[in-house]
């Protein structure tokens, strides 16, 4: 779309060819709207130019920053799991343990389900290769996340675990020493795995704020959007 001036009368041609009359007519009322529509302000929909400072929706925030907790919590307990006495102590943790991964199941589900449906989805803020490296560390997050508690549950299946002695999972006639011990590791390698990657999504955002001195972080950080 462009705009011309002839004889005094605004002329504003869209993108099929056609003179724009509405558009024509906000020039003519207010000539400032030609100055700020030449620099990226949709006049319908008040869509963000490059100033403004753009975040996600609070719910999408509120996810994001319960799974980061989530998984910390769920990690470092798993860590220190040995550290518990044997018997009530040690079970009423792997307890914790195994409801805090089904709560990361469970919070993941929504944020692929709020995603899909009604969440606020922003422009990439990289260009290029750290673009594609962006989008590779996102799905791969969500990736090992799924994998992580799939093999947890599945841990929890073959080893035959009661959570609280609430429930006991009916341990599979095919679960094996063999196969415990496989699925046990594949289990605490993904884990460190996911940490690994989070800490390094982590790093990227701070180098965006610190270094690059942009909005990235706080797109998802509370508070009123700029602009």
């Amino acid at each position: 779309m462009w705009a011309s001036v002839a004889q005094g009368v605004p002329v504003v041609i869209n993108l099929s060819g056609k003179p724009d009359i509405v558009l024509a007519a906000s020039f003519w009322l207010d000539p400032t709207v030609h100055q700020r529509h030449l620099k990226g302000t949709d006049l319908a929909t008040k869509a963000p130019t490059a100033t403004t400072e753009l975040k996600y929706d609070g719910f999408s925030m509120m996810l994001h920053w319960l799974t980061a907790a989530l998984v910390a919590m769920v990690w470092a307990l798993g860590q220190f799991m040995d550290e518990f006495t044997k018997g009530a102590p040690r079970h009423a943790a792997l307890s914790v343990h195994m409801v805090l991964g089904l709560l990361v199941g469970a919070v993941l589900l929504v944020r692929i389900v709020w995603r899909s449906a009604g969440g606020r989805h922003l422009p990439s803020a990289d260009e290029g290769w750290l673009n594609l490296l962006a989008k590779v560390s996102h799905y791969g997050l969500y990736g090992l996340l799924i994998l992580t508690v799939a093999f947890g549950a599945a841990r929890a299946w073959v080893h035959g675990l009661s959570v609280f002695d609430w429930f006991t999972f009916p341990r599979p006639a095919f679960a094996t020493r063999s196969v415990v011990r496989t699925v046990s590791e594949l289990h605490s390698d993904l884990a460190d795995l996911l940490v690994i990657v989070a800490g390094l999504h982590a790093a990227a955002a701070l180098m965006h704020h610190y270094v690059r001195r942009d909005s990235v972080l706080r797109r998802m950080l509370p508070g009123k959007r700029a602009g």
